[in-house]
């Protein structure tokens, strides 16, 4: 079962300790994540810094367990979050098998609300509770809903904290981390969307979302205070600058 975007219910602990000979094998696995089809557990013990890629000791891994409700089977793997993704909040969790394949990777939001921030989160925490220093600190909820769709009720959200000035295509811009949420499919996606500091003074131009490794997903032309989705979306980015 591939971990998804569902939002969850979540019992928080941590991984890096492990597990006394006394206790039953049911505690030897922390519940991170359940919906009503699949519920997500750590395993105690097998967190610890790993290798991502190329390079050494930059990510935290963990083996976690998938358990099918309604089949009664079961899944296992190895997780890897990369330390700087803890750092700054937000990344990608990356499945790997126990031979060390690749599976696929979902974006995650650190103390989230989605199995895959939670299942990023979990490596996070224990990574800090490893090294004694909290990493990130939780600030609370810092997402604002800042448009949603009328028949739908499909919502999309700016993370205020993110917000900051970049570069891009070689124009000063402004950029936050936005979230959408599909009501109806009880789902979040996320990405980030960057606009131009002069399109936003000027009042139309060129909005581009990107995923979490920087690449464009699309570009839409709008005008500002307008009455779609996108253009409130973006109207509200451009108020916070």
């Amino acid at each position: 079962m591939t971990p998804s975007h569902h939002l969850f219910a979540v019992s928080c602990l941590l991984l890096a300790q492990g597990a006394s000979a006394a206790e039953a094998a049911d505690e030897r696995w922390v519940e991170i994540a359940s919906t009503d089809k699949a519920q997500w557990l750590g395993k105690k013990g097998s967190g610890n810094v790993a290798n991502l890629g190329k390079q050494k000791g930059n990510a935290y891994s963990y083996v976690y367990q998938v358990s099918n409700k309604k089949d009664k089977t079961f899944e296992y793997k190895q997780l890897f979050v990369e330390l700087t993704s803890c750092k700054k909040g937000y990344g990608y969790v990356y499945y790997n098998s126990m031979e060390g394949e690749f599976l696929g990777k979902d974006a995650f939001v650190r103390f989230g609300a989605t199995v895959a921030d939670a299942l990023g989160s979990m490596a996070c925490t224990s990574w800090d509770q490893k090294t004694g220093k909290p990493s990130r600190a939780d600030q609370g909820d810092t997402w604002e809903v800042v448009a949603s769709a009328v028949e739908t009720g499909n919502k999309y959200a700016l993370k205020t904290d993110t917000v900051r000035t970049t570069v891009y295509n070689k124009k000063p811009s402004v950029a936050v981390l936005y979230s959408y949420e599909d009501v109806k499919n009880n789902t979040v996606s996320y990405g980030e969307y960057v606009f131009p500091l002069a399109d936003c003074k000027r009042g139309f131009g060129v909005a581009y979302s990107l995923n979490f490794d920087g690449e464009q997903l699309y570009k839409t032309d709008l005008a500002l205070d307008g009455d779609s989705v996108l253009s409130a979306t973006i109207s509200a980015l451009c108020a916070k600058v």
